[in-house]
């Protein structure tokens, strides 16, 4: 399975027009930064590519095995810089990890993923053959909230470490499960990714507080209240949050747990802090059946 790069085109038209650009830049005989006719910068990765090529000069875009567009934090000439610098076996084994990300947990196979895999892939194994230890703070979060992404991400960490010759910090798995996590809920944006795992544990945290007693994470309705704190955050950070409902949940969620009710409008102001949002009614409604049941079963359970 190749690795989905760029925009591409739908039409028959576009793709037979786009075939030659310009080359801009040759980073070295496998890379290149080029043009294309309606002025969009592209990386073109693939053997020989660059080989005593000259910017100035046309290149068959089909010669290259991928295309590569600005994305995200990652402009093209960032891009082309990234690619020019890693090893081959670092990209072949990014694209296999992206591969892992599509089988394990349904990713599509895109360069968002790729890309900041590789970013990371290549740093990671400078810092362990140096012998520079960071720290990962998220370890526990991670583990607890995304069982799945972190299992893939141990098992990413065995491949690296088997494929190189390498021996990654023993929780380097943490970053690669929270690279996982960012392709599913936002898109690239790593930060929103960091302050969505860190939010969700403090949100276990409040809990507790408030109701004097630990919430059970591994119970499945703590499970499935993660799980929508995610889509919570997805939808909020994309601003696409619900707000056509005309159920007044959170009235009847306050009239029969008040408890519940009050600890989702927290929960909402802690999600919203975050990502610098205001959630919706809609949307502290959906917290509040959670925490309703969140908080039941710990009454039943005392």
């Amino acid at each position: 399975m190749a690795v989905t790069v760029g925009s591409g085109h739908s039409e028959e038209s576009d793709l037979i027009s786009s075939k030659q650009a310009s080359i801009k830049r040759v980073y070295n005989n496998n890379v290149v930064l080029a043009i294309e006719a309606d002025s969009t910068e592209v990386v073109l990765l693939g053997k020989g590519i660059g080989f005593q090529r000259r910017p100035g000069e046309t290149v068959d875009i089909t010669l290259a095995d991928q295309r590569f567009v600005a994305e995200g934090l990652y402009r093209a000439p960032q891009l082309a810089g990234l690619l020019s610098d890693a090893p081959s076996d670092h990209i072949a084994l990014a694209q296999t990890i992206t591969e892992l990300g599509h089988a394990a947990l349904g990713l599509e196979p895109r360069q968002s993923l790729m890309i900041p895999v590789l970013d990371h892939l290549t740093f990671a194994v400078h810092r362990a053959r140096e012998g520079t230890l960071i720290d990962f703070p998220l370890r526990w979060e991670v583990a607890q909230l995304y069982p799945a992404e972190a299992a893939l991400g141990r098992q990413v960490l065995i491949l690296v470490n088997e494929r190189l010759g390498v021996r990654l910090q023993d929780d380097e798995w943490v970053a690669f499960a929270l690279h996982f996590v960012n392709q599913q809920w936002t898109k690239g944006d790593f930060s929103k990714t960091v302050a969505m795992t860190e939010t969700i544990s403090r949100v276990f945290l409040r809990l507790a507080q408030r109701w004097g007693r630990p919430i059970d994470e591994n119970a499945s309705s703590a499970t499935r209240f993660v799980t929508h704190l995610r889509y919570v955050f997805a939808r909020a950070a994309s601003d696409k949050q619900l707000k056509t409902s005309r159920l007044d949940v959170l009235s009847a969620v306050q009239q029969a747990y008040p408890e519940a009710a009050e600890a989702a409008v927290d929960i909402a102001e802690l999600i919203g802090t975050a990502i610098n949002r205001v959630i919706t009614t809609d949307e502290i409604s959906y917290l509040a059946l959670h925490t309703t049941r969140l908080y039941a079963e710990l009454d039943e359970s005392h």
